[in-house]
């Protein structure tokens, strides 16, 4: 079975790395297992784990907030 990092994960899904921490974080997803290497807690999403991550987000998640122009200069 394969293991994907968070980085890996996240452009998998189509989010950014961030907003996968923020899921886990705030426990809308389910955290993914947990490994410690050198005194790192490393964390993989599974097979499973990533098919969860994408029907979340096809069920909640609408992309990226408001757009804005950062050609223009406020007054």
């Amino acid at each position: 079975m394969k293991a994907y990092s968070i980085s890996q994960a996240a452009k998998l899904v189509g989010v950014d790395r961030r907003t996968l921490q923020r899921w886990v974080r705030e426990k809308r997803i389910p955290e993914p297992t947990t490994q410690v290497l050198a005194g790192v807690r490393l964390r993989f999403w599974t097979e499973h784990d990533m098919a969860e991550l994408k029907k979340y987000k096809t069920a909640r998640y609408w992309g990226k907030g408001k757009r804005r122009s950062r050609n223009v200069k406020s007054k």
